[in-house]
């Protein structure tokens, strides 16, 4: 089988046998794949630093035929953002990402918005050392390009319209959101504040929302939202979910 090469960034590595690793990538051209890398726990010759955490690389690896892991051949580093993760926050926060990318995007296929936007998000949170506005920017368009962003200004129950001043409500056993009228006991309030910077996000680039007055507390209810969304179609429990509620 022939040779390819593309662009991708690694989402996770673990070792397999005594010398392998397992590899899961990204490639701008052909989406999530997994593949070994002969001998990479014993010779940095090959992969080096190329296969750490969101590495921005260049992978040459051969599709093997009637097998689901390709081999890879070579790693060449492009952008390394290991230095970005020297705090537990931003180390937690970059394998947010990672884990977000591997669980909900499907094997062998092209997304290049989503490739782009991790990109965007990692380098933005090199670039200023925050992570709460990156990360929900990722949150809101992770779910959004996976297709189920529900709608934000529709009751899913009685199909009335949201005000935009107005609050809505979500449950962890229901998809979307309530109006006041439909919403039920023990339901999660969504602030119409929330609601307005979501819109803003879909509306416009990172880069023009101010990362000023941003901390935890900053639309923590619709990460809440976005988390919950996500956890129901993957059918299993995001976790880094817990160790970013855990941040001070």
């Amino acid at each position: 089988m022939p040779v390819r090469e593309t662009e991708a960034i690694i989402l996770r590595s673990y070792p397999l046998k005594e010398a392998d690793k397992i590899v899961s990538f990204l490639s701008r051209a052909g989406g999530k794949t997994r593949g070994v890398a002969p001998n990479a726990r014993r010779s940095v010759k090959r992969f080096g630093a190329g296969l750490e955490l969101l590495s921005h690389v260049r992978l040459r690896y051969q599709e093997r035929e009637a097998q689901d892991l390709v081999r890879l051949e070579s790693c060449e580093l492009l952008e390394s953002f290991f230095d970005a993760q020297s705090s537990y926050d931003a180390a937690v926060a970059f394998a947010h990402v990672a884990e977000v990318a591997e669980q909900l995007l499907p094997e062998r296929e092209a997304n290049d918005a989503f490739f782009r936007l991790i990109l965007l998000v990692i380098e933005e949170m090199r670039r200023t050392g925050e992570i709460w506005r990156p990360l929900t920017y990722f949150d809101l368009w992770a779910v959004n390009l996976a297709g189920f962003l529900p709608p934000l200004d529709v009751c899913l129950r009685c199909g009335e319209a949201i005000g935009a001043d107005e609050a809505a409500w979500f449950r962890a056993t229901s998809e979307g959101l309530r109006c006041r009228v439909c919403r039920t006991e023990g339901s999660t309030t969504l602030a119409a504040d929330s609601r307005s910077m979501a819109r803003r996000m879909r509306a416009e680039s990172l880069a023009k929302i101010p990362a000023e007055g941003w901390d935890k507390r900053t639309a923590a209810d619709l990460r809440q939202f976005l988390w919950q969304e996500m956890e129901r179609h993957m059918e299993r429990r995001l976790v880094t979910r817990k160790q970013l509620e855990e941040l001070e």
